[in-house]
């Protein structure tokens, strides 16, 4: 979790804020894409931890079972 959010406010909002103003004026040169492909990948790790974060919160409660219906996934520390 503290990645995601480090992520978010170190990564996400300065690109989304940094885009907005290219964009503004128009400036839709190689520096806009480089931005707008760093925020997309940070945006797609984001996805990526927070469903791993779910599928995790799942298992703990039982409510996502294991391999052939074994009941829940506890894992191993």
């Amino acid at each position: 979790m503290p990645f995601i959010a480090g992520n978010g406010l170190l990564i996400l909002t300065p690109a989304a804020l940094y885009l907005d103003r290219l964009a503004a004026r128009g400036e839709f040169d190689a520096l806009f894409y480089t931005v707008q492909t760093i925020e997309l990948a940070a945006g797609a790790a984001n996805l990526a931890l927070m469903s791993f974060n779910m599928r995790d919160g799942l298992r703990l409660t039982g409510r996502l079972t294991g391999p052939e219906g074994q009941g829940p996934v506890i894992p191993h520390l």
